[in-house]
């Protein structure tokens, strides 16, 4: 959700494998970085809440949410806070971060 709205795009690129969501990480970054601009959103000041949807069986490990930690941060979000579960969250929730 960006500015309250919510965005979904997929990669023409992938950059997961059969484990890993996020494999190749320069590959995982242009997409977000696209993305972002895609949609005319700014990093600067920006806090991010990443809510990884796909596999995510047993939870997330700690060098997953490291991975996305680090993607969201290198793409210039100023706070980045990981999320488990895949049940989407609600404006009350979100405000919440």
């Amino acid at each position: 959700m960006i500015n309250g709205k919510t965005i979904a795009e997929k990669s023409l690129t992938e950059f997961n494998n059969q484990r890993l969501l996020i494999a190749d990480f320069g590959i995982a970054e242009k997409f977000v970085k696209g993305t972002f601009n895609k949609f005319g959103f700014s990093t600067r000041n920006a806090i991010g809440i990443i809510q990884q949807m796909e596999m995510t069986e047993g939870g997330l490990s700690e060098v997953e949410k490291r991975v996305l930690l680090e993607l969201f941060t290198v793409v210039g979000l100023s706070q980045v806070h990981i999320v488990e579960g895949i049940l989407n969250l609600s404006e009350k929730q979100l405000s919440e971060y």
